[in-house]
């Protein structure tokens, strides 16, 4: 089942979206381990050293270690402890731009997911908190169950992302 698409762009230019969404939401989670108390919480669980791979085939990549000052970005890594892997920059795209949430690509197979589910879990809660955050709220009840209560404001969160604070 393909969701609506409101976007219709070239692989080239969903590949450029993908890749400017996984910077911003890579500076996003780095902010919310910081500002946000179930980001924090969430961090601190991952082992020290573990690493996160989210992967778009033919298309940029994302790869999190956490460490003692938390999320740290990797340029690559040939063995991720938990790697997400897109089956086509297409699939990325509708989950990176909200028009579909993770639990709904999930169920159509539009990822595969190596490694702990537990752990995936844990980064998807990170995930879903960040969207509460970077979407406006119209958006992000499209594609979450339920939007989070924010503990600080998306100015902040924003501004933090922009900088790489």
């Amino acid at each position: 089942m393909r969701p609506k698409a409101r976007y219709r762009l070239a692989a080239g230019a969903q590949a450029l979206v993908c890749r400017v969404v996984l910077f911003f939401l890579f500076r996003a989670l780095k902010a919310l381990s910081r500002l946000d108390s179930r980001v924090k919480a969430e961090v601190a669980g991952w082992p020290e050293g573990w690493v996160l791979g989210l992967v778009v085939p033919g298309g940029p990549s994302l790869y999190v270690s956490r460490t003692g000052r938390g999320p740290e970005r990797l340029k690559a890594c040939p063995e991720p402890d938990l790697l997400i892997l897109f089956k086509s920059i297409r699939d990325a795209f509708y989950v990176f731009t909200g028009q579909m949430g993770v639990a709904g690509a999930y169920s159509q197979h539009r990822f595969c997911l190596r490694g702990n589910v537990g752990d995936a879990m844990s980064f998807v809660r990170c995930v879903d908190l960040a969207e509460g955050y970077l979407f406006p709220s119209f958006w992000a009840k499209r594609i979450l169950k339920e939007v989070p209560q924010k503990q600080v404001s998306s100015l902040r969160v924003y501004g933090a992302a922009l900088l790489g604070r």
